[in-house]
């Protein structure tokens, strides 16, 4: 079994998998030692780490150096987070994603908010964008890398759960491998939303949403950590710093 296909059965086991989010080859190397079967990178997280805000406030070329270092060192599957594809231009983002199948990664998470309105794309680019990347990728040979499709809707919407199932069929329908919906934690709305669609749902841990097996119960395949554990890491130093202060 390759990497495609491991990260793929990981997404269509009876239960889901919890997948944590590097921000650097060492965090990536813990995961990895940790017995993880697959890692994540976090744009929140890389961003920090950089000290800079999220909202591709790193250069697209710094994002491919480091997943380089990445591919180059790693032995499960590496999922990329590419935002909102660092441009809205379904053309430029499709190679951007090409340049990351070249280097060896199993999956993208792609945006649907444009970084220069703050405000969700509508449908139809969206599903444009999603459309055009499965069509250069399966040009290109890459067509198994996994496209988890984010939907920024409990951020950005006035009726989230609605907004969300409307866009969810959309992109399957465009060629989504999988739907990603951060701020989503009430599980009556994971299982209507997981029973509705016909690829994996991903959902996210929050500050009061931390339980991947009610997630899992609740019909979600996929449960990230976003940048949980580049603030554990930070929370860990200070507390430690002060305790030896002390």
């Amino acid at each position: 079994m390759d990497k495609y296909q491991l990260f793929h059965q990981l997404h269509h086991q009876p239960t889901g998998f919890v997948l944590a989010n590097a921000w650097d080859l060492s965090s990536a190397q813990f995961i990895q030692t940790a017995g993880a079967k697959a890692v994540a990178t976090t744009s929140w997280g890389i961003a920090a780490s950089l000290g800079l805000a999220d909202g591709e406030n790193i250069s697209f070329k710094t994002q491919l150096a480091l997943v380089k270092s990445l591919t180059e060192h790693l032995n499960i599957p590496l999922s990329v987070d590419i935002e909102s594809g660092y441009s809205n231009d379904p053309q430029q983002i499709s190679q951007n994603v090409l340049a990351l199948a070249r280097l060896g990664v199993v999956g993208i998470n792609i945006e649907d908010s444009d970084k220069d309105t703050n405000a969700l794309r509508s449908i139809e680019q969206q599903c444009t964008i999603i459309s055009e990347i499965k069509k250069v990728l399966n040009e290109n040979g890459f067509g198994r890398l996994f496209i988890n499709a984010r939907t920024d809707t409990y951020f950005l919407s006035e009726s989230p759960f609605q907004a969300t199932l409307k866009r969810a069929k959309a992109y399957q329908d465009a060629g989504a491998d999988g739907l990603f919906v951060p701020g989503l934690t009430n599980i009556e709305q994971i299982t209507s939303l997981a029973n509705a669609i016909d690829i994996p749902l991903n959902v996210m841990t929050m500050n009061n949403f931390n339980s991947a097996k009610a997630a899992f119960a609740g019909g979600a395949k996929r449960f990230s950590l976003g940048n949980s554990l580049y603030d554990l890491v930070g929370n860990t130093i200070k507390t430690s710093l002060t305790q030896i202060e002390n």
